[in-house]
């Protein structure tokens, strides 16, 4: 495939500059900003990382030749991105890591047949989550009354675009669960914890029910969530979700701990490692189907 474009040098920027080299997708990877002292970009120079400060008159002068770009920036600056890129969106994929609402909401976990030009990642929250939250509803049926996440990351793996967008990630996930999961009871909160040594980042999923879970239930939640550990695995391979009961026979709960990979991210720091790994995960997908003369028939 052609060259791929990453827009933003911040932790997730980063990250994902070396996991895509790694994968081998593309012919080239370039990455960009607008400030050539951040620390981000003293970090692409001394990795002799393919960098340029020229912000999107550089991305501009790339696109030609790349085939997708990546967005890691902020919601603010997607905005202002994504504006300026107005004329240039219908012929390359565009992959949002941001929490902003631009993009069509999109989990790896789902069938990727057929992928959008623009693509929305939701937030780590909404990626651990989702898949959980709509395999459980099937077996559940109107039964499921309520669903809260609650996420837990810790202070170090929260970088300024993390901590200026909490509530972009807020918003921007209950909105996701709700269109992709049909459940409009919902709740999410963020904790960001500052303890040291840093602590893994954990989602706790709390579902209420109507009438008490029974025995039967149970088990076939217990068992759709080892098939779900399975499946995501394979792009996101230190995800790890166990299913818990409570005091409450109407109440159980899940946990998701993903522990990162350690490419430049810290291992603790799963939150940021589960947006770049299924935004390589989709690089291959766009690969795969770009490779075939039908899909690039129906999407030009």
């Amino acid at each position: 495939m052609n060259n791929g474009i990453i827009i933003g040098t911040g932790k997730i920027g980063l990250d994902l500059y070396i996991k895509l080299k790694k994968a081998k997708i593309f012919n080239k990877i370039f990455i960009f900003n607008t400030n050539k002292n951040s620390e981000g970009a003293k970090y692409c120079r001394k990795k002799k990382f393919s960098y340029s400060d020229t912000g999107i008159l550089g991305v501009k002068k790339k696109l030609p030749n790349s085939s997708v770009i990546f967005d890691c920036t902020s919601a603010k600056s997607n905005l202002l991105i994504t504006k300026s890129l107005k004329n240039y969106l219908k012929k390359i994929f565009y992959i949002n890591l941001t929490p902003s609402k631009f993009g069509n909401y999109n989990v790896p976990y789902f069938n990727q047949n057929h992928i959008p030009r623009a693509i929305n990642l939701i937030t780590c929250g909404g990626q651990t989550s989702i898949p959980i939250i709509a395999s459980f509803k099937k077996i559940l049926k109107k039964n499921l009354k309520y669903v809260e996440l609650v996420s837990s990351i810790s202070a170090k793996s929260a970088g300024k675009a993390t901590r200026d967008n909490i509530n972009e990630y807020l918003t921007n996930t209950e909105s996701a669960i709700k269109q992709l999961t049909k459940i409009d009871n919902t709740k999410v909160i963020l904790n960001i914890n500052p303890t040291t040594p840093p602590v893994n980042m954990m989602n706790s999923l709390f579902f209420e029910t109507s009438q008490p879970l029974n025995k039967k239930n149970y088990l076939l939640l217990k068992d759709q969530l080892k098939k779900i550990n399975q499946k995501i695995k394979f792009y996101i391979p230190e995800y790890n979700a166990i299913l818990f009961k409570t005091f409450d026979k109407k109440i159980f709960r899940v946990t998701v701990r993903v522990v990162g990979q350690g490419d430049y991210l810290p291992t603790y720091a799963g939150n940021l490692d589960i947006i770049t790994s299924s935004a390589v995960f989709l690089s291959k997908q766009i690969k795969k189907n770009y490779n075939n003369d039908k899909y690039k028939k129906n999407n030009n």
